[in-house]
């Protein structure tokens, strides 16, 4: 960059204007825009149709869902589909939705969002839920490759955490097999300084979690409060059974299962998860940017 000033002050040449191109951001930050309006066109798509179909009708033939209850991750459309119309309520109720943030892979290729819902049965008040989505983008529009839905004690607005938007990263490492050993190394670090202290460290300040009863917890610093007390080893262990990762290589979804180190009697001895990852560029560490 100062060789170039340099020349162009000995030089001393009137230049030109040429017109330049959009930086990666610029393109980036139009792309998540437009993931956003995918978002609530899918919802708006929803008025006129009941739970299950409008929901089901936006999934990816590779998605998968976590749904309260199951102790696997329910896997494809009709999967879906059928765990979603086992609440026989659901066959009959309404849903809308609204994305308030998220992010997208320096090729526009990938993305997630999340916001609240509002599902409205037949003959009862309307319920509060909050979801995560994780997208593919595909040769008819984008596609939800990883969903899931919370509910919420009450209907309150999310405060976001900014926009994670690709820096137009490349991909000449292998992606997926450095997100899946992140993945691994996590779980691994949890089990010698506690689950709270790792999810801590292997977080940003713009993660995003949930969990938390009152919204959404934002920061690694937050969402290590959140998961657990202080505790010397984690409770649970676990590994991504597969991910998918954009082919730009900087963003990506593990998913797989949590096994209770020392489950209760009777309780489950494994939980299923999802986790959306994202680094600026290949050679960079992976870090977990929503749950």
């Amino acid at each position: 960059m100062r060789h170039l000033l340099f020349c162009a002050l000995a030089l001393a040449t009137p230049l030109v204007p040429v017109a330049a191109k959009p930086a990666p951001v610029a393109a980036s930050q139009a792309a998540y825009q437009a993931l956003l309006a995918a978002d609530r066109g899918w919802s708006d798509k929803a008025s006129d149709k009941d739970l299950v179909s409008a929901i089901t009708a936006m999934m990816d033939s590779q998605a998968v869902m976590i749904s309260g209850g199951a102790s696997e991750l329910i896997r494809g459309p009709e999967a879906i589909r059928a765990r979603l119309a086992a609440k026989p309520e659901n066959l009959v109720s309404a849903v809308e939705w609204a994305p308030v943030g998220g992010g997208i892979s320096a090729d526009g290729s990938h993305g997630f969002t999340y916001g609240t819902m509002t599902v409205r049965p037949k003959q009862a008040a309307p319920q509060p839920l909050k979801y995560l989505a994780y997208w593919v983008k595909r040769p008819d529009g984008w596609r939800v490759a990883g969903y899931k839905r919370l509910g919420m004690r009450e209907a309150v607005a999310l405060t976001p955490a900014g926009p994670i938007v690709g820096w137009g990263a490349t991909r000449p490492d292998d992606a997926g097999a450095t997100l899946k050993a992140s993945e691994g190394a996590f779980s691994d670090e949890a089990q010698k300084i506690g689950l709270r202290a790792a999810f801590q460290k292997w977080g940003r300040a713009d993660s995003i979690n949930l969990g938390s009863p009152d919204g959404l917890a934002v920061g690694a610093q937050a969402i290590g409060e959140l998961v657990g007390p202080p505790e010397p080893v984690s409770s649970v262990t676990w590994a991504a059974d597969e991910v998918m990762v954009a082919p730009s290589g900087d963003m990506g979804l593990s998913y797989g299962l949590l096994h209770i180190n020392q489950p209760k009697p009777g309780g489950p001895t494994v939980v299923p998860f999802f986790t959306i990852w994202a680094r600026p560029a290949p050679g960079d560490p992976w870090r977990y940017v929503a749950e």
